[in-house]
């Protein structure tokens, strides 16, 4: 049938795609555990800028009208990020297009340390799109990726711990910032922690390599 010729036209990788995954099969597998390696290093610099941008930017001169205004825009711009870096993933592969999403926590974060202790707009206008349209565009592949290496009947307990794995970079990040703002009276060392997790997000998500079980929609070989 046509819809079974293009889901084998995807399949790099048979014998892997033929197990039946548990969460059992699954923990054992390198690619489990470097994906929860790309989620906890995706989400450690995902919310630790998200909760301590605010203060960034209050101590760099901004009043908290404006502060309050940054977060907001941050989110609205993580629509169209979604949208379209979704549609993206699915036609060059979810490894660039995760790559793409660190890459814009990394800007957030050197654009933040560079604020100083004067309001820059066209700073604080980088920040919001890198973070929003870059960084948060790349929640749709939080659960492709997932998808297309452990995909079958256990597929909802598997990502449900991949994501658990994953929230706690998300629950460490902000604290481990704001220890280390607290201990140093700045944020260089604690944002140079959030450039690092997304480059471990970067290095795992390559490791973990979905594109050598299944290729995107968008490169299906011809049956």
């Amino acid at each position: 049938p046509r819809g079974g010729g293009k889901l084998s036209s995807q399949v790099v990788d048979a014998d892997w795609v033929a197990v039946d995954w548990t969460l059992g099969r699954a923990v054992r597998t390198s690619r489990f555990w470097w994906i929860v390696t790309a989620l906890f290093g995706a989400l450690y610099a995902w919310y630790a800028v998200q909760v301590h941008q605010t203060q960034v930017l209050l101590e760099a001169g901004f009043s908290a009208t404006d502060a309050a205004w940054a977060l907001g825009a941050v989110s609205l711009a993580g629509i169209p990020g979604q949208i379209l870096l979704g549609h993206l993933s699915d036609r060059i592969g979810r490894e660039i297009v995760w790559t793409l999403g660190c890459l814009g926590f990394v800007v957030t974060y050197a654009a933040l340390l560079m604020l100083g202790a004067q309001p820059n707009w066209t700073v604080l206008w980088i920040v919001i799109l890198a973070q929003g349209f870059l960084g948060y565009g790349i929640t749709p592949v939080f659960g492709a990726v997932p998808a297309e290496i452990f995909q079958g009947r256990h597929l909802g307990t598997i990502f449900g711990v991949l994501m658990l794995g994953g929230f706690g970079g998300g629950a460490l990040g902000p604290w481990v910032m704001g220890a280390l703002h607290d201990r140093t009276g700045h944020y260089d060392l604690a944002f140079s922690t959030g450039i690092a997790a997304s480059a471990l997000s970067v290095l795992a998500i390559w490791k973990a390599a979905p594109r050598k079980v299944r290729v995107v929609a968008g490169r299906a070989r011809a049956p």
